[in-house]
């Protein structure tokens, strides 16, 4: 069982650091990384995020590296092979 403590006080040069990067992160849109195996919500990633990440899928136990750049394109081509296609997304 986890004992409740007391927030912990931060000094004055990180909570500097943590304001002006909430400040610079207030206008990038935020994007969803899906597991390309079973499309579960794998990580929240900044619109800036670049380069590989090792990720962890929690719903199929696989951890594999993911190049954001090629995540960040999927979106659309899901979209345009939706429209074309005669079958109905799911609905849970």
């Amino acid at each position: 069982m986890r004992k409740a403590s007391a927030p912990r006080k931060l000094s004055p040069d990180v909570s500097r650091r943590l304001s002006d990067s909430r400040r610079e992160s207030a206008a990038l849109t935020l994007r969803e990384i899906h597991c390309p195996f079973c499309s579960f919500l794998v990580e929240k990633v900044f619109s800036d995020a670049a380069g590989h990440k090792m990720v962890y899928c929690r719903k199929c136990k696989s951890e594999y590296p993911i190049n954001l750049g090629c995540f960040r394109r999927i979106k659309a081509k899901q979209a345009v092979c939706r429209l074309f296609s005669k079958r109905e997304r799911q609905k849970r």
